[in-house]
């Protein structure tokens, strides 16, 4: 790439500027020659951007000495420093730089801190092996100091040390962070592998839909507001039910929590689970949201006795019954409606054709036994909840059934509906806010699109051993923690008008472009090095205002 100083002009009240600039040419795919900035010189004493003009036309023709006499200049390139100084200065602030430097070795510590940043900043992020090898030309390099780059044995053993903090970490973040609260959300995911080798991969409920997959399952607590506050790691074939006394443990316990709140996914505060924890005693000193499956809002529906009647249920407003010291809100979502519908008809058909194979092996004389003939209708008939909408008689030899289109109709009464169910008292919260704090688990759902797909790109997992599984997840989370902080910092630039459904900064992939174009010169005369800031247009300068980093300045020093 051949270099060359060129002077860009600019007027300001009837007086000419000259700006050097560090240049390159090129052109472009129509062909036509460009010039792309390379460093600005900008600041620079006359006599030191003629030396570095001097030796640029130089070139390769002789040493830069004939040339400049006594002064020596060479140029190191530029460093992209935007990026990494927005993450290095939010670590710094949450107190994560702190807690990783006071509790690893100033190696372990510089990867878990590349490791993250990487995650943050970076669309398709690189292998930790990758990141070892350009590690010395990165920004965060640029930052940290020192010209020894960790071994690979270092990074990785960097994964494993950082999950044997992760507790305390998580204490002391969330006591530096954040003031006790009296609500908090709690979900799990699921996170596959391309191998079998790592001792925490099992075969489970694949929420990725990657079918023939081990996995491991992630789950993730965060406040009222969505900040993620706490994690842990489970071996793929996890259930999410198992893990729910766990964490009210962490939050009891581990976070010193008191009277809580635990608001959770209806497949995890299931009715099984609520009782087994009430037998225990755990509702005495805590309260729980939660909503009812599917099978248990029919099973309530069937029940006689039970104040949750089909007739209830109001597609306009909500409804709330209390039985034995539990609250049940009746709610409606039209946007479920149809999808609810059409599950049913799918399930109807399914169980209609095993009823009409019956039917057909029955006519046919192949079964005849009455007891046969039992058999095989009760292995099908309730197989996906449906034997409501069936009408059935069979005897020996003889088979019919139908499909009751009046308890069809009925039933359809319940599509988009649900039910959440609490103990919370009343005076805490109301109807609708109990409906209100349900949706928020959609918050600890953002976290895991997040962690998973956008922004932190935790798959693949490229790690087998199972302390650098675990780090690597942890060290995504602390990315993700990163990455909620700035979203909340630069909400007025990402906010969506809810017509035009555009913002100002087009998205947080494209801030880290715009955030690209602060750099970093490096430049030696005469044997000393001379840092040059590149020019800060507005709207990047508005962005690192937003992002509340310290004076850019303080990369020069």
């Amino acid at each position: 790439m051949k270099l060359r100083v060129a002077y860009a002009k600019s007027r300001y009240k009837d007086k000419v500027y000259q700006t050097p600039l560090v240049v390159t040419s090129y052109r472009d795919e129509q062909g036509v020659a460009r010039n792309k900035t390379v460093a600005s010189l900008a600041g620079l004493p006359a006599h030191a951007v003629k030396a570095v003009e001097t030796a640029l036309k130089c070139g390769d023709c002789g040493p830069a000495e004939e040339a400049l006499g006594a002064a020596q200049v060479a140029y190191h390139g530029a460093v992209v420093a935007g990026p990494a100084f927005v993450v290095l200065s939010t670590l710094r602030q949450l107190g994560i730089y702190e807690a990783l430097t006071s509790r690893l070795s100033p190696q372990q510590a510089a990867a878990v801190l590349g490791i993250v940043t990487e995650r943050v900043t970076e669309s398709k992020p690189l292998s930790v092996m990758a990141q070892q090898r350009r590690f010395a030309d990165s920004p965060l390099a640029f930052f940290l100091g020192g010209d020894k780059t960790p071994s690979l044995k270092t990074w990785y053993g960097a994964l494993a040390a950082l999950e044997k903090q992760r507790e305390p970490m998580l204490r002391e973040l969330f006591a530096r962070n954040h003031a006790p609260d009296n609500l908090y959300l709690y979900d799990i995911t699921s996170s596959y592998f391309e191998g079998d080798s790592c001792p925490l991969a099992a075969y489970g409920y694949n929420r990725d839909g990657k079918k023939g997959k081990k996995q491991v399952v992630l789950g993730v607590i965060c406040d009222r507001e969505g900040c993620p506050i706490w994690m842990d790691v489970f071996k793929g074939n996890t259930t999410d039910q198992t893990t729910v006394k766990a964490q009210l443990l962490n939050l009891r316990d581990k976070l010193g929590l008191r009277g809580f709140t635990f608001v959770g996914d209806r497949g995890m505060v299931t009715h099984a689970r609520i009782e087994e924890l009430e037998k225990e005693g755990w509702w005495e000193e805590f309260s729980y949201i939660t909503a009812l499956t599917r099978h248990e809002m029919m099973a309530l529906v069937e029940d006689e006795e039970h104040p949750v009647q089909l007739e209830l249920f109001d597609h306009e407003n909500l409804a709330e019954v209390e039985h034995n010291g539990t609250r049940y809100v009746l709610c409606h979502n039209p946007k479920r409606r149809e999808q609810d519908a059409q599950t049913r008809e799918r399930l109807m058909a399914l169980t209609g054709q095993k009823l009409d194979a019956i039917q057909k092996n029955v006519a046919e004389g192949r079964l005849k036994n009455k007891d046969a003939i039992a058999r095989r209708l009760y292995r099908w008939l309730n197989r996906w909840g449906m034997e409501r909408f069936f009408d059935v008689s069979y005897d020996t030899g003889s088979f019919r059934n139908k499909r009751n289109e009046k308890e069809v109709e009925r039933y359809s009464r319940l599509d988009g509906c649900h039910v959440i169910r609490s103990n919370v008292d009343k005076t805490r919260h109301g109807t609708a806010d109990l409906r209100d704090r349900y949706k928020d688990l959609k918050y600890v759902e953002q976290a895991f699109r997040t962690m998973k797909t956008t922004d932190i790109q935790t798959r693949p997992i490229r790690h087998f051993n199972e302390p650098q599984v675990r780090g690597h997840l942890f060290a995504c989370f602390l990315a993700y923690r990163v990455v909620w902080e700035l979203r909340q910092r630069l909400e007025s630039v990402l906010e969506r008008d809810p017509d035009s459904k555009r913002c100002d900064a087009g998205s947080l992939a494209e801030i880290w472009r715009d955030l690209q174009t602060v750099t970093v010169a490096k430049l030696e005369v005469n044997g000393k090095t001379l840092l040059k800031l590149s020019r800060i247009s507005d709207w990047v300068a508005k962005l690192l205002r937003l992002c509340k980093t310290p004076e850019l300045e303080t990369i020069l020093r």
